[in-house]
């Protein structure tokens, strides 16, 4: 085992070799090529950005439901649906150092490589033009903001979920996800669940905000709507006919707000729920994560707890082929309709 991480990033050709023989097949072997058949149709990405921890696996399942109803052919073709953590097991030293001593190895030495291969994935069903529905948790922002660029330069109608999650709530997903053995804490393959170290998260916590501030100032994305967990929409805009945003691009402050707004009633007893869960568990070396967890909590629960001062939350609503028309007239998002 080698601590060079380094030493573990492929060739060019081993990562195209890998790509085209084993993520190829696996990935896309189900998907029609459109290209040849829908030159009409405006293909569509949508990203859901959120931190680690943040509930990303619970938002995007109803975002691709909704994809594939509207988009799919009859509910049959679902997007391609990225996750850029799933191609780190593609790595071929990924299942050994996952397997090993020291597993949390395995996600940075397979990182640079799966990040490639995302890329390449993304490049390639562009080139079908393919929907696609991308999750990502922003470690790397300007991987975000080059690939909302390459789907605008292949002719996509970009829509983007950003996840404005208390650092509290999103610190505390992820000991739950981990030690409640959760599947969004593991990898495909039965590899083991991984806890994801605190630096990644605070990465990833800092990168939702550069990708937010580059949502604003970008010509790539044509929609946004910034929601809380449970998705609560606290900010929502899209540009019109001139290009321009409607609400003059105020995307990072509202995830800034979002962030020191009191929590609701459920984030709230959900929370608590959760840390009287992980504190009966007896886990070893948890408590002072716990503690400053709970004085994150304090912060965003304290003051103003009828939520004053800020905007109102709404329920956010996806379009639907049976939608009444006062549903679907101002979708969260359109996702192309």
């Amino acid at each position: 085992m080698n601590a060079d991480l380094k030493s573990y990033i492929l060739s060019e050709s081993e990562a195209r070799t890998i790509f085209e023989e084993k993520i190829l097949p696996a990935e896309f072997g189900s998907f029609p090529n459109r290209s040849d058949r829908d030159g009409t149709r405006q293909p569509l990405a949508v990203f859901v950005i959120g931190q680690t921890g943040a509930g990303k696996t619970r938002t995007a399942p109803a975002l691709k439901a909704a994809m594939t109803e509207l988009r799919g052919g009859g509910g049959e073709e679902p997007p391609a649906h990225f996750i850029a953590d799933t191609y780190k097991t593609y790595h071929p030293a990924y299942a050994e150092l996952a397997a090993g001593d020291t597993p949390a190895l395995a996600s940075a030495a397979a990182g640079p490589d799966a990040r490639r291969w995302l890329a390449m994935a993304a490049s390639h069903a562009a080139s079908r033009r393919m929907d696609v529905l991308l999750e990502s948790a922003c470690r790397h922002p300007g991987d975000f903001a080059d690939l909302a660029r390459a789907f605008r330069v292949a002719g996509y109608r970009v829509e983007v979920c950003l996840m404005a999650v208390p650092r509290a709530l999103s610190l505390l997903g992820v000991l739950v996800r981990f030690h409640g053995r959760l599947p969004e804490a593991g990898s495909r393959w039965g590899l083991p669940v991984r806890l994801t170290p605190r630096r990644v998260h605070d990465d990833s916590y800092a990168g939702v905000l550069d990708a937010a501030a580059f949502v604003d100032s970008s010509d790539a994305v044509d929609q946004v709507v910034v929601v809380r967990r449970g998705n609560l929409v606290a900010y929502a805009d899209e540009r019109g006919a001139d290009g321009r945003w409607s609400r003059a691009g105020g995307v990072a402050n509202a995830v800034l707000a979002e962030r020191s707004r009191p929590l609701t009633e459920t984030e709230r007893s959900t929370a608590m729920a959760d840390l009287r869960i992980l504190k009966a568990m007896d886990i070893v070396d948890i408590s002072a994560q716990l503690e400053e967890i709970e004085g994150l909590l304090r912060s965003v629960s304290d003051d103003s707890p009828d939520g004053s001062g800020f905007p109102p939350l709404r329920s956010w609503q996806l379009p639907r082929k049976d939608a009444s028309y006062e549903l679907s007239k101002n979708p969260s998002l359109s996702l192309g309709t």
